[in-house]
């Protein structure tokens, strides 16, 4: 195993603890992750659409902060995170600083964390910390991801980018790093 499948192993093993089977294989190990691959969309999704032939982004019951969801003629990137998730919460500056760059999408952040004064309480300590709804209901978790065209159980940080329409085209499980904006920039142009 070279040293960025064993990274992505870890992180993947970090945020995820509830698979029992062991942890699914890493992007690395599946042909999905690397740099010589460029800007290749279908190798950045797990699900992926290049039209509005996705579901229509199913919205999830909140807690006390709500979703705006999709807007009419903007792009929606949801980012589904946990206060607990080291990786989660090292990605979101990036995240942040990226869509300053795509004036044309809303961002939002989704915790899967037990509950809203958790949260709260994250950002209070993390004053730089985005605007966050949190999942209201654990229960509905799985149905959720399986409806954004993911398994029931993956690991987080979850990306779903959904087309000006509504439409899901792109729900990525798992972090994203420096080398991966030239797909995402190239998924909102599909």
């Amino acid at each position: 195993m070279d040293r960025l499948s064993a990274l992505v192993l870890v992180a993947l093993v970090a945020c995820d603890s509830s698979h029992d089977a062991g942890p699914p294989p890493s992007r690395a190990e599946t042909g999905k992750v690397g740099a010589a691959q460029g800007a290749n969309t279908d190798a950045f999704c797990d699900f992926h659409k290049r039209d509005d032939s996705g579901p229509l982004l199913p919205m999830p019951a909140v807690g006390e902060v709500k979703l705006a969801g999709p807007s009419n003629g903007r792009w929606l990137w949801l980012n589904v995170w946990a206060t607990w998730c080291k990786p989660c919460v090292e990605e979101m500056p990036r995240i942040a600083a990226w869509q300053k760059k795509l004036p044309h999408v809303d961002l939002e952040f989704v915790s899967i964390d037990e509950d809203d004064a958790t949260v709260t309480k994250f950002q209070q300590a993390h004053t730089d910390a985005p605007r966050t709804a949190r999942l209201a209901d654990s229960k509905t978790q799985s149905d959720w991801f399986k409806q954004l065209g993911l398994d029931g159980n993956p690991p987080i940080p979850i990306h779903v980018f959904v087309s000006p329409t509504g439409h899901v085209r792109c729900a990525r499980a798992g972090g994203i790093r420096e080398q991966d904006y030239a797909a995402i920039e190239k998924l909102l142009g599909e």
